[in-house]
């Protein structure tokens, strides 16, 4: 009941995404794996009863069935209807009480920071240790590492291609200078490794790109949220993120978190190889770079 009345007395959102984000924090572990598999299968709820999606979350059908009314829906069946006839899915609107009303609640930096917290360190708990050391291995032994981001994962794949340049000598952002999806798809070989970062609002393309990469012998690797499906199962290695927030936006510091520990243990696993490519570029950055550095006798 502790969960049940979170949302005693105040509007209920509309969307799925929204009624779960809004009490989150409050459930129980149980609840917590329920409510990831709720948000992975949203899409395809019509095809599940409320006993498999629970099987799939090592819940009792209990825990279901209290999660669902908890949720603010009357019965499993109720809840199918209403998420079928959501028409914000992937949009910043599902993430609002009334999609049809601008945001009005104030919210708070420690409120931010709490939510970011916890996406990392829930998204950290449901990530398998093999998985992470599998993808790091691929990305050292790549002949050329592919990074593209797609949509909100734009701006990620700069930055993780940024950290893997330091350490590799062929990192590839696609697309790139305005080139198609199949001649860099064309190029992409045996031995490379295809990591894709792409969220909620995924291309309908994505699993198509995903598997010519591996029908051509690369490793592909998928940084998404918890509600990926088709690209998911077309991708080799995937790694799920939560991407809670206390706004309709989306949050990604458990995206970068990953890419920042993927970078630290291809950069630890290279050893001398990644310092001396260090070496390499801090003499580069001198020598044509045009950057400020603090200056050691100032006033000289």
């Amino acid at each position: 009941m502790r969960s049940a009345t979170k949302l005693e007395g105040v509007q209920r959102p509309r969307s799925l995404e929204a009624r779960i984000y809004a009490i989150y924090s409050s459930l129980s572990p149980a609840e917590k794996r329920l409510a990831d598999v709720l948000l992975q299968y949203q899409m395809e709820l019509p095809s599940y009863t409320a006993g498999e999606l629970a099987d799939k979350a090592h819940v009792s059908k209990a825990t279901a069935a209290r999660l669902i009314r908890t949720l603010g829906y009357k019965t499993y069946p109720d809840a199918k209807r209403e998420i079928r006839t959501d028409q914000h899915w992937g949009s910043p609107r599902a993430g609002l009480a009334d999609p049809d009303r601008a945001p009005s609640e104030k919210v708070s930096i420690s409120t931010t920071v709490r939510m970011d917290l916890d996406n990392i360190r829930t998204t950290a708990e449901g990530l398998s240790d093999k998985t992470l050391e599998d993808v790091s291995n691929a990305i050292v032994k790549a002949r050329r590492v592919w990074i593209m981001g797609l949509r909100s994962g734009y701006g990620l794949a700069h930055q993780a291609a940024h950290y893997f340049t330091l350490m590799k000598n062929d990192v590839q952002v696609l697309p790139a200078g305005g080139a198609s999806y199949s001649h860099e798809i064309a190029s992409i070989a045996k031995g490379d490794v295809l990591l894709i970062i792409a969220f909620r609002r995924r291309p309908r393309l994505l699993p198509t790109i995903i598997k010519e990469a591996r029908g051509a012998g690369a490793v592909t690797v998928l940084i998404t949220d918890l509600s990926a499906a088709a690209s998911a199962k077309a991708a080799e290695h995937v790694l799920r993120c939560r991407c809670q927030s206390p706004s309709p936006f989306n949050s990604f510091v458990a995206a970068l978190t990953i890419i920042n520990y993927l970078a630290w243990s291809v950069a630890t696993a290279m050893g001398e190889e990644s310092l001396k490519r260090y070496e390499k570029i801090d003499r580069l950055v001198k020598l044509l770079d045009d950057v400020s550095t603090p200056q050691t006798n100032i006033g000289r």
